[in-house]
């Protein structure tokens, strides 16, 4: 969309998208994540795609708009891999060995607790919530400890391809 003074990004769908990244970002890696978290970075690109639009060939490339840019898309880049990083983490990896035993063991503590005769079911309803929680957030806080290696590949691919279309020759029909 263009807006007055040549600019090629539409400032309030940028700045909403960072916001709803970064928020989305903050509370969402609080614990596990979620495949919505991985839907809401679907639809935040969507966004940014629909109102940003890259340098047209032989076209002075706005650096701080594509720098903008890609720092916002990294953000939801970032929450569309946080899910299958997460799985990826807990299958393939030690950590998610380590995140399972962090379950067993929060959920024996409860157990091992004197809860005034609560026993049965109910306590085992809440020993395996327990472990749930603890591997959970252990998977949570792994995931959130590698999820800026995609965002920053993410970043530096959107920028460099936007810099790269812009160096190009102008079509036929850009003249």
């Amino acid at each position: 969309m263009e807006q007055p003074g040549g600019s090629q990004v539409d400032r309030a769908a940028l700045l909403g998208a960072a916001l709803a990244a970064v928020v989305a970002l903050t509370f969402g890696g609080q614990g596990p994540w979620e495949w919505l978290a991985s839907i809401a970075g679907v639809v935040l690109l969507a966004v940014l795609a629909a109102y940003f639009h890259l340098p047209a060939p032989g076209e002075a490339p706005r650096r701080r708009q594509l720098v903008a840019v890609s720092g916002v898309a990294a953000l939801a880049a970032a929450l569309v891999v946080a899910t299958p990083l997460q799985l990826f983490l807990s299958e393939a990896t030690p950590t998610g060995d380590r995140c399972r035993a962090s379950g067993v063991v929060a959920a024996a503590a409860l157990r091992a607790q004197d809860l005034g005769g609560l026993s049965g079911p109910v306590l085992d309803t809440a020993a395996a919530e327990a472990g749930t929680t603890a591997e959970g957030e252990c998977l949570g806080a792994a995931t959130n400890r590698w999820l800026w290696v995609p965002a920053v590949g993410f970043a530096v691919v959107a920028f460099v391809v936007g810099m790269r279309r812009s160096a190009g020759r102008p079509a036929a029909d850009d003249v």
